[in-house]
């Protein structure tokens, strides 16, 4: 019988024979921690007011109300009714952004056979507004930006059929009082409805 030599010792002959094992654990560890998603930190409580998803979600919310209430409007619903079921409708412009997202285009087509409706000698104003930490700093540039904003909803109504001398676009730096974005840090309601008189 052949003596074992000073190799075959334990902790030698452990990682001979165990290393692959140790090799197999530490890439299966590697793979599962690829396939979980990391737990963000929990944000501070005034970013959470501020946080991208839930003004989503806020808009989706309010967008949902306005499909329905826009839906509902019949030909009695007077000005003041159609003017409030306009006034659900959320836009979330992008940041700095006078784009329409694609997210809007159900809502301002239900809008377009909203004021269809109405009788043809009622116009209105849409004003864009730009709220804080969305705009480019400047006013001049808020404004513009505004400015653009609304002008995009008045070409997609018009491009819907809205007869473009009902309707009138109108800019405002900052976010109609009273709504939720008149407090710092929330997104303001980015159009807004009136009747011209």
């Amino acid at each position: 019988m052949a003596e074992r030599s000073s190799t075959d010792s334990g902790p030698i002959r452990f990682i001979t024979e165990a290393w692959p094992l140790l090799a197999l654990g530490v890439v299966g560890a590697v793979i599962v921690r690829a396939c979980v998603p990391a737990q963000p930190a929990a944000p501070a409580p005034a970013a959470v007011a501020a946080a991208p998803a839930d003004s989503q979600a806020q808009a989706l919310t309010d967008n949902q109300r306005a499909l329905s209430a826009l839906g509902a409007l019949g030909t009695d619903a007077t000005a003041a009714q159609a003017l409030d079921a306009l006034n659900l409708v959320a836009i979330d412009f992008a940041s700095r952004s006078s784009q329409l997202p694609e997210s809007a285009a159900p809502l301002l087509e239900a809008a377009a056979r909203a004021i269809q409706a109405r009788p043809a000698s009622e116009q209105i104003e849409i004003t864009g507004r730009v709220d804080a930490g969305d705009g480019a700093g400047s006013p001049l540039s808020d404004l513009e930006l505004a400015r653009r904003r609304a002008q995009s909803v008045v070409d997609f109504l018009v491009n819907q059929g809205v007869p473009a001398q009902r309707l009138q676009a109108r800019a405002d730096s900052g976010p109609a009082p009273g709504e939720p974005g008149a407090e710092p840090g929330s997104r303001a309601r980015r159009i807004q409805f009136a009747a011209l008189p």
